[in-house]
């Protein structure tokens, strides 16, 4: 790492308060930071001299207002006003670094930053940094309480965090770790919104608002705002608790002029979490998996010989192999095949033999994954050990429905603990990531999201935020792939409250537009048997990535993307239902040189609108510079695979 200290503060004036800013290395991005005089925020509440505050402008067009910043705490005054700048830092810095796995090659890290350090003007005058970074691609700022005497635990009751945003804003909000989004304006936004955040600024600057190497530190929602403000504010999920001094997570904000560069960019985030801990991952393997129901020998023989006849990676025994899962009594070092509703023995159930399972599996080159709570978890954290010993693959662990600071905590010590015993991690029922991956990468996905498993509520009218805002954080388990020979209108009528899963086409292109380092299939073989086109191409797509770029974007309505690995392109689009048929136009200017490529694509039928299993299949030859149109059925996708 190189650090360059600049001798040189810049220095503007900002509501007639001196303040001092960083600019990103392009010059594009500003963050401006100063201490109140006595500052109004629009409202006619006033607020002590000395508080700190920030504002962050794009193009020179300001993407937030002046926000507020600091801490409340307990058993102490509050860290939020009465301060003074003893000094600033200034630094520069300029890495490139390759991940693991991911969807480049290599990511830049390129910032510059700066450190203020306040302390307070009022005893017992003590000390607050807060560093900020300003990248091309976006901002970021932590706070940081360093150790001092008289102040050696801290509790942080609530971080007093804003985001102002410019009137006539809009943003995308949802609720739950799994809840749809809305686009509304700030004002209207409810309490516990989710991070990460998108937005629009009335001048077409994009950005989501999310949060980066949460170390020890509770993860953050956002609060409904005061008196129809357009100003959202920080809320912890508990109390966040730290000894001889507190460094928070990082706030960071993704910035671009067109919304498909926030999924381009989503490497800002790793940026903003410390470099991998491992010193082998030449064990984790990214790949697909395929869930096994019955948990019985017999099925789960030739389930592995379905995966190795088609190249999935790994089979996953899910509920019930240990016995009922929310029981205290189920013991997950051994195998206990009972009816998961009941916790009764199953009736001529034919018994799951493990050992052979395992064993098969490896001759096939087909890993297992075992499902648990993450309560089964805890209570026996020295499974990590002897699922090695067995020779299992990895754990997908289920329910974490928390988001505290002990929470945080426990997904560290999972994946810690797991990469020591060369196990893979998939966190399902799982909040939002914010880049433990890169320190572990045996972390393949989170969860986090709405998926195929809410079926008809599973819309693409809301999967079509999903490419903007939960994978603009990081990998996301959605289960794709479904191949159910359903019409959307009967669906509808037995589940009037459910709506379409997309077509054919569109569950195939969200193998290419979704990233995930393990992408679960969904459905079972017997479904995937009689659509072996669509199974071949599934099953071909990688889930890693040499490059990731962008074509079209509009946010919840349409996205085509194109991915390159080994000198393939996939590229996938999917729309939503707003229009009867959408037409969409594919520039090949990403394919370099004057090679030619041969083109297999899927696209959706002429009745795919009523029948979402239509699709048609067709070769064709491109090269860059080419356009083609395509028509997307409503809810309706094309894919296709260039070589």
């Amino acid at each position: 790492m190189k650090r360059l200290f600049l001798g040189i503060l810049a220095i503007c004036w900002v509501i007639g308060v001196k303040a001092q800013e960083v600019f990103s290395p392009d010059g594009k991005i500003n963050v401006r930071f100063f201490l109140s005089e006595k500052v109004s925020t629009g409202n006619q509440r006033m607020y002590p001299e000395g508080t700190p505050y920030y504002e962050v402008l794009y193009d020179k067009h300001s993407f937030l207002l002046p926000s507020r910043m600091g801490f409340d705490l307990l058993g102490t005054a509050e860290m939020k006003h009465y301060f003074k700048v003893s000094d600033i830092e200034y630094a520069e810095h300029n890495f490139v670094w390759k991940p693991c796995y991911g969807e480049k090659q290599e990511y830049p890290d390129k910032y510059r930053e700066m450190k203020v350090m306040l302390e307070e003007t009022l005893y017992p005058y003590r000390k607050l940094y807060v560093i900020f970074r300003t990248y091309n691609e976006g901002i970021a700022f932590r706070y940081e309480i360093p150790y001092q005497s008289g102040f050696e635990k801290v509790v942080i009751d609530k971080e007093l965090t804003e985001f102002a945003f410019p009137k006539n804003t809009s943003v995308w909000e949802s609720h739950g770790h799994e809840g749809k989004y809305y686009k509304v304006y700030p004002f209207e936004v409810k309490t516990d919104c989710e991070l990460p955040l998108t937005c629009q600024t009335p001048q077409g600057v994009y950005g989501a608002i999310m949060e980066a190497g949460n170390n020890h530190y509770p993860r953050a929602y956002l609060e409904a705002p005061y008196r129809k403000e357009d100003i959202l504010r920080i809320s912890l999920r508990g109390e966040a608790k730290g000894e001889r001094g507190m460094v928070t997570a990082w706030r960071v904000i993704s910035l671009a002029d067109e919304p498909g560069k926030l999924m381009e960019q989503n490497y800002l985030l790793y940026n903003l979490n410390e470099s991998c801990k491992l010193a082998d991952t030449s064990w984790i393997k990214p790949g697909t998996a395929m869930r096994e129901t019955t948990i019985s020998t017999p099925e789960c023989l030739k389930m592995i010989d379905y995966c190795a006849s088609m190249g999935i990676s790994y089979m996953i025994l899910d509920w019930g192999w240990y016995g009922l899962a929310n029981s205290h009594k189920s013991d997950p070092s051994i195998v206990n095949v009972t009816n998961p509703a009941t916790g009764q023995p199953i009736p001529r159930h034919p018994g799951l033999d493990l050992p052979k399972v395992i064993n098969y599996g490896k001759e096939k080159g087909v890993g297992v994954l075992l499902w648990l709570t993450w309560l089964t978890v805890e209570k026996h954290f020295d499974l990590f050990k002897t699922f090695s010993e067995w020779g299992i693959s990895g754990i997908k662990i289920d329910f974490m429905d928390r988001s505290d600071q002990w929470m945080v905590n426990f997904y560290e010590r999972v994946v810690k603990a797991a990469a020591e015993n060369h196990l893979v991690i998939d966190f399902h029922g799982a909040f939002k990531p914010a880049g433990l991956e890169r320190r572990y990468p045996n972390l393949l996905s989170y969860e986090g999201v709405r998926g195929m498993e809410y079926m008809g509520n599973c819309i693409p009218e809301n999967s079509l935020y999903f490419p903007f805002i939960r994978n603009a954080v990081g990998p996301m388990d959605y289960t794709p792939g479904a191949m159910i020979s359903m019409q959307p209108e009967s669906y509808k009528a037995e589940r009037p409250n459910a709506a379409s899963i997309g077509t054919r086409a569109y569950q195939l292109a969200l193998y290419v537009v979704f990233e995930s380092a393990i992408q679960m299939l969904a459905d079972n073989p017997t479904l995937y048997y009689r659509n072996q086109d669509c199974t071949e191409f599934i099953t071909s797509v990688p889930v890693t990535w040499d490059k990731t770029e962008v074509l079209d974007a509009k946010v919840g309505e349409y996205v085509v993307i194109a991915r390159n690995k080994n000198g393939k392109w996939y590229v996938g689009a999917i729309c939503n239902g707003k229009e009867t048929r959408r037409e969409l136009t594919i520039d090949f200017s990403f394919l370099k040189g004057s090679k030619e490529y041969r083109m297999t694509s899927f696209e959706d039928g002429i009745n795919a609108g009523n029948q979402a299993m239509d699709y048609r299949k067709k070769e064709s030859i491109v090269k860059s510079g080419d356009k083609i149109k395509i028509e997307l059925a409503r809810n309706g996708g094309w894919a296709a695979v260039l070589e």
